[in-house]
């Protein structure tokens, strides 16, 4: 007569674990959701900057559409950031270079170390087309790393939306850009991943 108390409280110690481990995954999804829009809402600034410092100085036609098409769409996604920040956490969101590294990247993979200096596009002489493509290839990349990161962590279908949208978007512009690159250039330029990668390429 002692079994249904027993079961009864082996039950109720199961649903408290379960609900523990859920509050701590809902936690670790929370945080990543937090970080991804901290991280990458100053990585669209710096995107947009460097296609802003390459208006007029681009001889391309596809190159010049990438560069305007960061210009518009960055620009609408940054907005979206800060409404579903605000959505998920009831607070402004505040923009954070560093919070890649809470989604396990480094400052490399998510294209950030080049971030917060005057870059070969804005010191590149016209046509500026080798100096954006060798920088926006892995600035390009490390958004897309970003973006797959969190969605391998979070159910926020919005956030989701948008996640896929820049993968599928800039995994895009990633493919023109090389096209480009290797039919001008014979592939010669290096992808810019930070500063020493920029003076082997003879962009700095």
């Amino acid at each position: 007569m002692r079994r249904r108390p027993v079961i009864l409280a082996l039950s109720s110690l199961a649903v408290l674990v379960l609900a523990a481990g859920c509050g701590a995954g809902g936690d670790q999804n929370a945080q990543s959701e937090r970080a991804f829009l901290s991280a990458m809402v100053p990585h669209h600034r710096s995107a947009i900057e460097m296609a802003e410092a390459a208006q007029g100085r681009l001889e391309d036609p596809k190159i010049r559409k990438i560069k305007d098409a960061i210009i518009e769409t960055q620009a609408a996604e940054i907005g979206q950031m800060e409404r579903i920040h605000q959505r998920l956490f009831d607070e402004p969101l505040e923009p954070d270079e560093g919070a890649h590294m809470q989604l396990g990247l480094s400052a490399q993979e998510a294209g950030m170390d080049h971030m917060g200096g005057a870059t070969p596009v804005s010191k590149s002489p016209p046509p500026a087309d080798r100096a954006f493509i060798a920088e926006m290839v892995p600035h390009h990349r490390g958004a897309v790393a970003m973006a797959r990161a969190v969605l391998a962590r979070t159910q926020d279908a919005e956030l989701r939306k948008l996640a896929e949208e820049i993968v599928s978007a800039q995994r895009r512009e990633i493919a023109t850009m090389e096209e480009v690159r290797e039919r001008k250039y014979a592939g010669l330029v290096t992808e810019g991943v930070g500063s020493g990668e920029r003076r082997r390429a003879g962009l700095s």
